[in-house]
């Protein structure tokens, strides 16, 4: 299930089906833990599914309004914005002369 086809659930459907898909998730997981299943991608997808799901219950709840993304065919892209050319390097100051060292050193 796409995002676009659960933007386009009412919020009733949308709570009836995290449940459902819930469920679904344990009854996934209780049969794996007895005996392994054929394919355990399943597990993750499912999982995925229902934090897509949760996901939009809380953006409903929080009154978040989400763009749905338009096809890749119809976007378009921004024009590439020039490069401003590159500043002359300058020279840098040179370092004055070192200092002597603080305390000498006296030698016997």
């Amino acid at each position: 299930m796409e995002s676009v086809e659960i933007k386009k659930l009412s919020d009733a459907e949308l709570k009836e089906k995290v449940g459902n898909e819930e469920s679904m998730l344990v009854k996934l997981r209780l049969q794996h833990a007895v005996s392994p299943i054929e394919n355990p991608i399943k597990v993750r997808a499912q999982r995925k599914l229902v934090a897509r799901l949760l996901t939009e219950v809380s953006a409903r709840r929080k009154g978040v309004v989400a763009k749905a993304k338009a096809p890749a065919a119809e976007v378009k892209k921004a024009p590439a914005k020039a490069k401003a050319p590159k500043a002359a390097k300058t020279e840098k100051p040179k370092a004055a002369a070192k200092k002597a060292p603080a305390k000498a050193v006296k030698t016997k």
